[in-house]
């Protein structure tokens, strides 16, 4: 039997840190963000964020064994939770201080199966529409040739984070 342990370490008050930052700071909060402090992509193993002007953000992942469905391909999972947190990361750079984004939506198009032969591969995301309700981002997810496995289109809706009286 396989195993694979990983760990995680949730810092107290991120989320109070990331709505005191405008969209700027955003930038920088997410790129210096250890992945230990985000369970989920510690989990997965992303890795390499990088985050342009626009706030469009890129990061990869490896597809290994573990990330396996019993059909001998990688589970689709992992596709659609590298590009739902890549897009909501961008939809979040996008936002100024007291507010958060949240997916309400995704639509992930699954184009071709990956295996561990695949190699790294690299979510990325655009952003198609900021208003002042939602936010539309498409991703990307592709190998180092370019070839593309799957995308995805999502909607965020900003949300005002209440603040404690």
């Amino acid at each position: 039997m396989n195993e694979r342990t990983f760990q995680w370490e949730l810092t107290e008050g991120l989320v109070s840190d990331l709505i005191s930052l405008n969209k700027e700071e955003r930038r920088d909060f997410f790129i210096n963000l250890p992945i230990e402090n985000i369970p989920m992509g510690s989990l997965m193993g992303t890795s390499n964020i990088d985050i342009d002007i626009k706030g469009q953000v890129t990061f990869t992942v490896r597809p290994q064994e573990f990330h396996y469905n019993p059909l001998g391909t990688i589970h689709g999972g992992l596709a659609a939770t590298m590009l739902d947190s890549c897009n909501s990361i961008s939809a979040n750079c996008q936002v100024d201080k007291g507010f958060l984004t949240m997916t309400t939506d995704i639509r992930v198009n699954y184009l071709r199966p990956m295996t561990i032969t695949t190699g790294e591969v690299t979510a990325t995301a655009k952003i198609e529409k900021v208003g002042k309700k939602v936010i539309f981002v498409n991703g990307t997810l592709q190998d180092k040739s370019g070839k593309m496995y799957a995308t995805a289109s999502s909607t965020e809706l900003v949300v005002e984070y209440p603040t404690k009286k």
